[in-house]
């Protein structure tokens, strides 16, 4: 991976703006040139503005392209009332983009062979044999009945398959409350919601079904497994279902919003409860993982790569990447997703609860944008302000490189 001459980082806390050196190896921003414009300022001009006004605690924003980190700005606070600024290496609950990480791993499989994508789930997870439909009937009652064709893993990654998004007892105690195996017992007690290939609804349990998947043909825990075959090859260090006792430290923290004081609140994990009371916590793969933007990055880095990293290690072959990021969800379905990724002609990429976004150009531009923030007035307008500066970006860089 070639290394930039210059490596700096912007830092907004309050109204006053940090410059600082940084010279940690494989996160920097890149000298502008002609092909590459400086990106760096224009996130703080338009995320600056929430943060002073209250509406937001801050975010972290990298812009890469597949071999290169070109900005890193982190912007606010990741935690208001202590002070703490938000940095380049913060922490965040990424939530929904751990279901691209379920996906490339199955993806892995598909490539070793070890897995079929439109073999019925149940080849994979006898548990899952004999899975109903609940079924609304004109009378206002509702029927169990066999499914016409079963559940298969192109479905379950795609939300085809119909399953609803969680199990009673996930919604009792948390997404993360059973190993992945065990959970499978209680997705075999839950009716589907509909008939497997007429209906998009999103849903952790079907990603959660690929990743109990890849643990039966691999022979091991899942979390292990993405730690061997795409964490450490991609030199992520700081993705994980288990945070460590200096990540939590760099824990951005969850913010909802006061209606009645019309300002920001601390709020909890509520999918993830286990994390705040200590209670034991499983890799959950709809949405369990915790990363920075400058680690996270890689992944996407890779799929933008074509299945190759920015340090030139394979991940996935070509066509692999081809699968997961082209429409799944079948002609009778309206909505464009991939395997554990929203698609469009020119984008594919996920976001996550509490804010998080990755976004991936076609022709090889990169956004990550992580923030730790939920319900509040200006939170989708904040969004769109991250998504604006990006999508100038990447039509500036598509433009240069047809020069």
């Amino acid at each position: 991976m070639k290394k930039s001459a210059k490596r700096r980082t912007r830092i907004l806390g309050g109204a006053a703006l940090l410059s600082a050196a940084i010279f940690g190896a494989g996160w920097g921003v890149s000298e502008a040139s002609a092909s590459e414009p400086a990106a760096t300022p224009a996130f703080a001009a338009a995320l600056t503005p929430f943060v002073e006004s209250g509406s937001a605690p801050g975010a972290v924003v990298v812009v890469a392209s597949p071999t290169e980190i070109l900005a890193v700005e982190a912007v606010g606070w990741a935690d208001v009332e202590a002070k703490r600024p938000m940095r380049a290496d913060s922490y965040f609950w990424i939530a929904s983009q751990t279901k691209a990480v379920v996906a490339a791993a199955v993806m892995i499989c598909v490539d070793e062979g070890k897995l079929d994508l439109d073999a019925p789930v149940e080849t994979y997870l006898p548990e899952l044999r004999g899975l109903v439909v609940a079924e609304p009937r004109d009378d206002g009652t509702t029927v169990l009945r066999p499914t016409k064709t079963p559940p298969t893993l192109r479905r379950a990654l795609s939300h085809t398959a119909g399953f609803r998004f969680i199990t009673p007892y996930q919604e009792a105690f948390g997404i993360d409350s059973l190993p992945v195996r065990r959970l499978m017992k209680t997705v075999a007690m839950t009716p589907l919601i509909a008939e497997p290939g007429t209906r998009y609804s999103y849903s952790n349990l079907g990603i959660d079904v690929a990743q109990a998947a890849v643990e039966a043909v691999v022979g091991k825990p899942f979390e292990e497994f993405v730690e061997e075959r795409i964490f450490a090859p991609l030199e992520m260090t700081d993705a994980t279902f288990y945070p460590s006792p200096e990540q939590l430290e760099r824990l951005a923290t969850p913010y909802g919003w006061n209606a009645d004081a019309g300002r920001l609140k601390p709020i909890r994990f509520a999918q993830i409860p286990s994390l705040d009371d200590g209670s034991p916590r499983y890799a959950e793969g709809g949405g369990g993982l915790f990363s920075s933007a400058t680690d996270f990055v890689k992944f996407y880095q890779m799929l933008a790569g074509r299945g190759v990293g920015a340090n030139g290690k394979r991940i996935l072959s070509e066509k692999a990447v081809e699968t997961m990021t082209a429409k799944q969800t079948g002609d009778a379905v309206d909505a464009r997703y991939g395997f554990g990724l929203t698609v469009d002609d020119r984008t594919f990429g996920h976001g996550g609860a509490l804010g998080t976004q990755g976004v991936v150009y076609r022709d090889g531009t990169v956004g990550v944008y992580l923030v730790a923030v939920g319900g509040t007035p200006k939170q989708s307008e904040m969004e769109r302000a991250f998504r604006t500066v990006l999508e100038k970006i990447a039509t500036e860089r598509s433009e240069n490189n047809e020069k």
